[in-house]
């Protein structure tokens, strides 16, 4: 659990900074044809050309430009990739009051959201570690009763021949 406070901290970093954090692009997934996901800097180098620009290059994998140019449009970076050649431009929208509200309540929204779940997700997993350990703690428990009610049988089978023969 302190690994998701950690990463929630790094999140809360990356989402409410005043300042432009290049890894919301470097970090953006993207689904391959093939159905594989990987982030976008594992695709192509993300690099900023100036100030208000961002690009990325996809030279040395230009299958993956369309599937990335797809994920951009679907992220909530609110930006329009500009095709050129096997590169990809995106002008940075100017953080305007409005623009912050906005991004701080979708980041609000999805941050929480990603980390109850994950936190979930860890509950899930120790309840079930419990729930199995219970299992097998009453299964054993049932065959200890059979194992002793079969050896509490054969001990009065013994004992009503012993008997029988002494009669």
């Amino acid at each position: 659990m302190d690994d998701l406070e950690k990463t929630l901290e790094e999140e809360l970093a990356k989402h409410f900074s005043l300042q432009f954090d290049i890894r919301q692009y470097e970090n953006l997934p993207v689904e391959l044809e093939d159905n594989q996901v990987a982030p976008l800097s594992k695709l192509g180098r993300v690099s900023m050309l100036n100030p208000q620009v961002v690009s990325v290059n996809f030279t040395e994998n230009p299958a993956a430009l369309k599937p990335a140019k797809l994920a951009i449009e679907k992220s909530n970076l609110e930006v329009s990739p500009q095709q050129d050649g096997l590169s990809l431009f995106m002008h940075i929208p100017k953080l305007t009051r409005e623009r912050r509200e906005r991004l701080a309540a979708s980041a609000k929204k999805t941050l929480f959201n990603d980390y109850k779940t994950a936190l979930n997700e860890v509950i899930d997993k120790d309840m079930k570690a419990e729930d199995e350990r219970r299992k097998t703690h009453a299964a054993l428990l049932a065959m200890k009763r059979q194992r002793e009610a079969k050896g509490l049988e054969r001990i009065e089978a013994a004992r009503a021949v012993l008997l029988k023969e002494v009669a």
